[in-house]
């Protein structure tokens, strides 16, 4: 159940007394189900698609992750809330969409009086580290906020691991975040001069972004791209591969939760665009797999979930209470069984025009710019979203788009940030609205 995160006190207290999350969740949950303290590592990697993966119907030989996928819980439908890593990250850390926490740019901030997993896990007496890719000792971007320790490093895989080694007999939040830049200097080890991607020409192409027309690649430069990513896949599984060594030696593979999930997704042109520009599938669909303690209930989900989702998740898991105002739902009932649809997911971008998305029983719309540009897609049976449906599901549209404005309205009225944040009530119909989406009882 989504619930509607809120600012006044009068409202703050209704959800309180409607809302369905608390301390009574850790009595709902399976007994197989860790239900106390325990580690929880957290490993979000940048620039990751979901059809990149073995597990989830690539070609290409992922044997660690698909290894990892077996002995999970692995959704299949899994959304991130941004197109880059930073705000996505904030989701996944507050449990609450971009507008409302405040960060939905790279250089955005996270607002101080978002309630943030660290912090929740931290106040029960677990040590708290995340290890982000960037420039070392670069912006938190308030993403810190709850952590004992938050670095910013060039290889947060390998400075990670040796956080985990030092704290394998403690209960612990590790969050490792990035794993892409360290892999770029090895890919062209594994790729012939013929097929190396000519690092000038990209930076051209992705500048003529900035303004006038902007230039697309050739075909054989595509291909060269997709060898080049492909490439970086298999550096990642091999990555993957050397922590879960070091994850089962220690034993946490028998006491620890672990997620894995795409931070972000990558696009190879299929829009138009490259890497993270817009919220299209290949870049809003991110493989999420949450491996429980032992490999335990592991499963095939195929039910629409989000980032924003993990929070709650990892909270009742650790048996911590859930700060009021999560918009984020814990994912216990869906793997359980037990969940009520609709099984719904929505983000947003700050790139370009700006868009907003929904996604819904397979179907997914897309809405650009303030004149509200929509497409609709069948991301079920088109997972590109190569044909845009829109000229003939008026009925379906209706539906997604009306969903679509009742939760853009709720994530502006809902802004920590003051900037963002609107003054004028939501109205009955779109609190109507937003209970028939579970984000109000």
């Amino acid at each position: 159940m989504k619930q509607l995160a809120v600012l006044s006190l009068l409202v703050v207290a209704v959800v309180l007394l409607l809302s369905c999350g608390g301390g009574s969740a850790v009595e709902e949950k399976d007994a197989g189900l860790p239900s106390g303290p325990h580690p929880v590592v957290i490993i979000a990697i940048d620039g990751l698609r979901a059809d990149a993966l073995g597990a989830y119907g690539s070609a290409a030989a992922t044997p660690a992750f698909d290894a990892l996928a077996a002995e999970s819980v692995r959704f299949d439908w899994a959304f991130a809330q941004a197109p880059e890593m930073v705000p996505s990250l904030a989701s996944l850390l507050s449990g609450l969409y971009p507008t409302t926490n405040g960060l939905r740019a790279p250089g955005d901030h996270l607002q101080a009086d978002a309630v943030t997993l660290a912090e929740t896990l931290g106040g029960t007496g677990v040590a708290t580290a995340a290890f982000v890719e960037g420039a070392p000792g670069g912006s938190d971007y308030g993403l810190a906020q709850g952590f004992d320790s938050y670095q910013v490093v060039g290889q947060p895989g390998v400075d990670g691991m040796a956080w985990m080694v030092d704290h394998a007999n403690e209960n612990f939040l590790l969050l490792i975040a990035g794993w892409g830049s360290s892999a770029l200097d090895e890919i062209n080890q594994l790729l012939s001069p013929d097929n190396a991607v000519d690092n000038e020409r990209v930076m051209e192409v992705l500048a003529s972004r900035d303004g006038g027309e902007p230039l697309l690649f050739s075909d054989d430069e595509m291909q060269r791209i997709r060898d080049w990513y492909a490439a970086r896949t298999q550096l990642l599984d091999a990555f993957l591969g050397d922590f879960m060594n070091e994850f089962t030696a220690l034993g946490l593979d028998k006491k620890a939760t672990l997620v894995v999930v795409g931070a972000n997704g990558f696009a190879l042109q299929e829009h138009g665009d490259l890497f993270g520009e817009t919220l299209y599938a290949p870049v809003t669909r991110v493989p999420m797999m949450v491996r429980l303690p032992g490999g335990r209930g592991a499963s095939v989900n195929r039910k629409i979930v989000e980032i924003v989702d993990l929070m709650p998740t990892l909270l009742e898991l650790s048996g911590a209470e859930l700060p009021a105002g999560l918009q984020g739902a814990s994912l216990l009932p869906i793997i359980g069984g037990t969940a009520t649809p609709p099984y719904i997911a929505f983000g947003e971008s700050q790139n370009g025009a700006g868009q907003r998305f929904v996604a819904l029983a397979g179907f997914r719309a897309v809405v650009t710019g303030d004149e509200g540009v929509v497409e609709l897609y069948n991301t079920a049976a088109d997972p590109l979203e190569l044909e845009d449906l829109a000229g003939g599901e008026a009925d379906k549209l209706a539906k997604l788009t009306g969903d679509l404005e009742a939760w853009s309205k709720m994530i502006t009225a809902t802004s920590l940030d003051p900037e963002l944040r609107t003054d004028a009530e939501l109205d009955d119909e779109t609190l109507k609205q937003l209970k028939s989406l579970g984000y109000i009882q």
